[in-house]
């Protein structure tokens, strides 16, 4: 019995003496390893992976894509001449089917095992400066199974790197990811959390698509296409669209389409419900994570969730939606109480995607700027708080922005929330990695009070990737010539003709004509 008892006392010593070997150097450097939790579309979904049939179910190849949906161009014409909606539903639903069908889960929210996504570990011990490591998911899962495949993540980082702590930049859906994370394992290790553009309270797409509210409007059309344009990134191009796209519309072009369009929707409306959104994508908790609180139970019944047969995917929403998205505030103000920095960014006065009847729901082009924003006060897409509007809360501070198009005083975190105008959905620059790295370096919580460069409220600046005060708004011209004047560019100065002329042919129209 001795001899036993000395052999394992002999063991459990050597081990406590190799353990120190394999644990990694503490890195002295001072500089806390960065993290970036991706947003939608970060993780390949293959088909047949490793196979002679492999196929990229979710960021395919272009090529890929058009070769499926190829039958849908002679089927609509054969429908321009025929009128036939249910011939050309049979061929559009079918290649839909074909292209994404096999991305549905099944009634536990798991994937068929045919299909499987990219996993992601770090493998490299730099950090500091510039380098950020990189966490990408499969959009389509359980973000609480993201969470825990973070914490894992995170703690390979620690490994390697010799710290304990991390900071974290969270962009679109890695903020459902983080908030998730939260949810389960705090933040004690976390030094610093950035929000950008994240549907933290879901999105008006997702809740209205979710409860069958489909609409596409033309205006809202017209004015989405036309705030992506700085995206592409050539400014003289992006002036030529612009130009482009306000002629295609006075000449009733988008009118014109959005006509043959609406036929589609109110004969096979019900049939890409039933045959293609619903068993899809009504399957994947990931895009249920993007329907705010007001949407949710009804969105479960018109999506057909049957308790029967999907319980256990039942069960995987309701707790993302009651434990995490439902306590959202809670959380966050949780973290701030244990030493974590928590700055939230939210884009506004671009036009949301224009499929639903909350078109007017002012934006980044993508999340809608009050569930971003954890629920800011904010006016339609192009207009201003009525002019008797009083400031929600907290009148001693002054939380309307200066073109009246936001209340921030009614953010579950008003002091650490900036808003970027024309901010495109998760499109950076330099001047957005500018201000990042302020905020990650300070060790302290800052508020939008403390930066005078960083007010919060701010004009997105692309020609100069830069930020610049948001100005108060006047009459149309004078704000496009003031836009043109802090922001010389050819788009601006392109805005800036389409406005007079469109200025001066309303008062010609409206004025002079009526009184001749």
């Amino acid at each position: 019995m001795k001899k036993i008892l000395s052999v394992v006392m002999a063991i459990v010593m050597a081990f406590a003496i190799m353990v120190p070997a394999f644990a990694a150097d503490k890195c002295n450097c001072g500089e806390t390893p960065s993290v970036y939790v991706a947003a939608l579309g970060s993780g390949y979904v293959m088909l047949d992976e490793g196979t002679e049939n492999e196929r990229v179910l979710f960021r395919p190849e272009t090529g890929d894509i058009l070769k499926i949906l190829l039958p849908v161009v002679p089927a609509a014409a054969e429908l321009i001449a025929t009128k036939n909606y249910d011939k050309f539903g049979d061929v559009l639903i079918g290649c839909v089917n074909e292209a994404f069908g096999m991305l549905a889960l099944d009634g536990n929210g798991d994937s068929h095992p045919r299909v499987t996504s990219e996993q992601f570990h770090p493998d490299t011990a730099e950090h500091g400066g510039d380098h950020s490591y990189y966490f990408g998911y499969d959009f389509r899962m359980d973000p609480v199974e993201h969470a825990r495949d973070l914490h894992a993540y995170l703690e390979e980082v620690k490994e390697l790197t010799g710290h304990d702590t991390v900071k974290i930049r969270a962009s679109s859906m890695g903020g459902v990811v983080m908030l998730a994370y939260i949810r389960l394992y705090g933040t004690k290790n976390i030094e610093t959390i950035i929000f950008q553009n994240c549907p933290l309270l879901g999105t008006a797409v997702a809740g209205e698509l979710f409860n069958g509210k489909f609409e596409i409007n033309k205006d809202a059309l017209v004015r989405y296409a036309e705030c992506a344009l700085p995206a592409i990134g050539v400014d003289f191009v992006s002036g030529l669209l612009y130009a482009l796209c306000e002629a295609l519309d006075e000449a009733g072009v988008f009118g014109a389409l959005l006509g043959m369009v609406d036929g589609l929707i109110v004969n096979l409306k019900d049939r890409v419900f039933d045959e293609c959104l619903i068993p899809i994508f009504g399957t994947l908790p990931g895009i249920w994570s993007f329907v705010p609180d007001e949407y949710y139970e009804s969105g479960k019944e018109f999506m057909k969730l049957d308790p029967a047969t999907q319980s256990g995917l039942i069960a995987k929403l309701d707790f993302y939606h009651y434990e995490v998205q439902s306590k959202a505030e809670e959380l966050l103000r949780g973290a701030q109480a244990d030493g974590t920095n928590i700055y939230i960014v939210a884009g506004y006065n671009m036009q949301r995607t224009p499929l639903v009847s909350a078109y007017m729901e002012t934006s980044d082009g993508t999340v809608d700027t009050k569930y971003a924003s954890c629920g800011a006060t904010c006016a339609p897409i192009g207009s201003q708080l009525p002019e008797d509007y009083k400031q929600a809360r907290f009148n001693d501070i002054d939380y309307i922005s200066p073109d009246r198009m936001i209340d921030a005083s009614t953010c579950m975190l008003p002091e650490c929330t900036w808003f970027v105008k024309d901010m495109l959905h998760s499109t950076t620059h330099d001047g957005h990695g500018v201000f990042y790295d302020v905020l990650f370096a300070s060790e302290e919580q800052l508020t939008v009070f403390d930066m005078p460069e960083y007010p919060q409220f701010m004009q997105n600046d692309t020609i100069n990737q830069t930020f610049v005060p948001v100005a108060e708004l006047s009459s149309p011209i004078e704000d496009a010539f003031n836009m043109m004047k802090v922001i010389p560019s050819f788009l601006n100065f392109v805005k800036l003709v389409a406005t007079v002329l469109e200025t001066v042919v309303d008062f010609v129209f409206k004025t002079i004509v009526p009184a001749a």
